[in-house]
């Protein structure tokens, strides 16, 4: 079955729905964000990120979403999972978003990758439904290759662990089968999230850069799978990845 559509309107869109959910939907303009944008995943990095950026809460947009205005970017909190990112994304872009990073997790399918390191996607396998709205079948999910090389300059400069490589994005987070990973690993993938060919592909659709930078949660070793996520040392960094990357972002030049 094929779901993409070439028809570019929405009979839905974000713009009236958002106004139509929030306190500052009187006043369209009052909901407006920064060209730049940030997508999180956790309440706890979201929290972090606008302390780094010296943020408030963008009280606008309540009760419908989490959205914060730092000194230099908006910085959102999305649920996970492919839909619900590409929904947010497609609200903040109405509003003014025009350059989005996305930080989240990923799980390792090579040895390349250990817990605590950096990846960034610049190619994803589709494998989730959204991105299949967005763009046909036969095009490829790729990442903003400036945004991308920016990110990965910097960090490597500041001395953290990463790497760029191919990207499984999938919607069934229990469906990461043997037979899977073995083939998705054997081809080159290097790891498994369940939003970036999503954004990727929403992103080329709409015009405008996406990058996703992932912190190694978990992985899959000798067969089993195994969580760093509560290791002190995998927290410590998280914080410093967290404060680079705030300062990486401001940087951004667009």
């Amino acid at each position: 079955m094929i779901f993409y559509d070439p028809d570019a309107e929405s009979l839905l869109l974000p713009e009236k729905l958002v106004s139509s959910l929030t306190v500052g939907g009187l006043n369209r303009h009052l909901l407006n964000v920064k060209e730049k944008v940030l997508l999180l995943f956790l309440k706890r990095d979201l929290k972090r990120v606008v302390k780094f950026g010296g943020g408030k809460v963008h009280l606008a947009w309540k009760p419908y979403r989490t959205v914060c205005q730092c000194e230099d970017f908006t910085a959102a909190l999305s649920p996970f999972g492919a839909p619900n990112a590409v929904a947010l994304a497609e609200e903040l872009y109405a509003f003014g978003g025009r350059v989005f990073l996305v930080f989240g997790y990923c799980g390792s399918l090579s040895p390349e990758l250990r817990g605590g390191d950096l990846f960034l996607p610049h190619m994803a396998i589709r494998e989730e439904g959204t991105s299949y709205h967005y763009l046909p079948p036969e095009e490829m999910a790729e990442g903003s290759e400036e945004l991308i090389d920016f990110l990965y300059d910097f960090f490597q400069k500041k001395g953290f662990s990463v790497k760029k490589g191919v990207i499984w994005t999938t919607d069934a987070i229990y469906r990461e089968t043997k037979r899977k990973i073995d083939k998705y690993s054997s081809e080159g993938c290097m790891a498994v999230d369940m939003e970036t060919s999503a954004m990727f592909c929403w992103g080329k659709a709409k015009n405008v850069k996406v990058a996703s930078l992932l912190m190694v949660s978990d992985g899959f070793v000798d067969g089993k799978w195994q969580p760093f996520f509560k290791n002190g040392s995998f927290v410590l960094k998280r914080k410093k990845i967290l404060k680079a990357l705030t300062e990486a972002y401001s940087s951004l030049k667009i």
